[in-house]
């Protein structure tokens, strides 16, 4: 059975399968980021996830915190800038190339879960910058939420150019 976030990462690919790098690589407006961008940032954002999660797997202390409301990610009214270390190049940036970003960031998160055992992740947390201290399984949970947002910005995107 896919996962949510396979899922969504699978319909990423769809909406921008066909499409010429050129135009992927299109901002639908001033300020606003192309379809590569948005790749882009969801590349780096797995990159940074894949990171804390190994640093909380491998803290020695057990934490437990509440559930949190990360669904609001997917409220598109709601906006936060993304810090500076996920925000995407303006560089030109073919789909073969952000593909095998998203790839390679993909593999090396499901990676480090598989080496991993699943009844610890509630109970090894790091923070979220709006959220607050979310456990490893939120921020699993977390990763397609993020993506589902940002796959509707990219139709957006695609569909202004």
């Amino acid at each position: 059975m896919k996962t949510h976030n396979e899922d969504i990462r699978e319909q990423i690919y769809e909406a921008v399968s066909g499409l010429s790098s050129e135009t992927l690589n299109q901002k639908p407006a001033e300020g606003k980021w192309s379809a590569v961008q948005v790749m882009e940032h969801l590349y780096l954002m797995e990159k940074a996830i894949t990171a804390g999660i190994m640093q909380a797997l491998s803290a020695d202390s057990d934490t437990t915190t509440e559930p949190k409301p990360y669904q609001l990610t997917l409220d598109r009214s709601r906006f936060i800038d993304a810090p500076a270390h996920l925000v995407p190049t303006e560089e030109f940036i073919p789909l073969g190339d952000v593909r095998a970003r998203l790839d390679q960031s993909r593999a090396a998160l499901e990676a480090v879960l598989a080496q991993s055992d699943r009844d610890v992740w509630s109970r090894k947390v790091y923070p979220h910058p709006v959220f607050g201290i979310m456990d490893v399984a939120q921020w699993v949970d977390f990763v397609g939420i993020h993506e589902e947002r940002h796959l509707a910005q990219l139709k957006e995107a695609l569909a202004a150019v």
